[in-house]
């Protein structure tokens, strides 16, 4: 169904790779250093390991998400060291997009539904906070919906349909922003709009 943005009443944003620059890639480099292992062996544990979804939906806490860490990649140092690997991959904000998130405001109902987890939204809001002091980050929503707080993930249909249900918005009147193919695939699929977003910056140019 093409994208109508006539139609559009709110926007649901994805953060990583969307509102904030990713890199995923630089998470796997620092735990395969950690781990004094190979890349492809650190990529193979963060994709496979079933703790790092239970952590992205509250099921874990910080603790226990670090001493699997620890397990996983045989590390017995400091555990700033496991959050700064973790925290690699997240990158700059751009303040065109907090400015563009500001115009944005006066037109929309503007959401986030981001995986995620209270490490990275510790560092999230650091970063936010850096490149745009002026506004705290959730003053440019109207509400922020977080995995790790809502107990829902993505791709599975509840974490779009408790932002449905609790504001009240039609699924098809409702435009979702995001970089992952099968997250996209989902919300299509429960009759949102949909914008795949393959760069960080591409969203930008639906609004001109």
């Amino acid at each position: 169904m093409p994208l109508d943005i006539t139609k559009i009443e709110a926007i649901i944003f994805d953060l990583g790779g969307v509102i904030i620059n990713l890199a995923e890639s630089q998470t796997i480099k620092a735990f395969a250093a950690l781990g004094k292992m190979s890349i492809e062996e650190a990529g193979d544990i963060v994709s496979n390991e079933k703790y790092f979804k239970d952590y992205e939906t509250g099921k874990i806490d910080d603790p226990t998400f670090r001493a699997h860490l620890r397990e996983s990649f045989l590390f017995e140092g400091p555990e700033e060291y496991l959050d700064e690997a973790w925290n690699a991959m997240l990158g700059t904000i751009p303040k065109a997009k907090f400015e563009k998130l500001n115009r944005l405001r006066s037109a929309y109902k503007l959401y986030v539904m981001s995986n995620t987890n209270a490490i990275h939204v510790r560092r999230f809001l650091q970063i936010a906070d850096h490149f745009s002091p002026q506004k705290d980050f959730y003053a440019y929503f109207d509400k922020v919906y977080l995995s790790n707080e809502i107990g829902e993930r993505k791709p599975d249909s509840g974490a779009w349909q408790v932002i449905l249900d609790e504001q009240s918005v039609a699924a098809h009147n409702a435009l979702f922003i995001d970089d992952k193919l099968e997250n996209i695939n989902a919300a299509s699929q429960l009759g949102l709009q949909v914008y795949h977003n393959q760069s960080p910056d591409d969203w930008m140019n639906l609004f001109e």
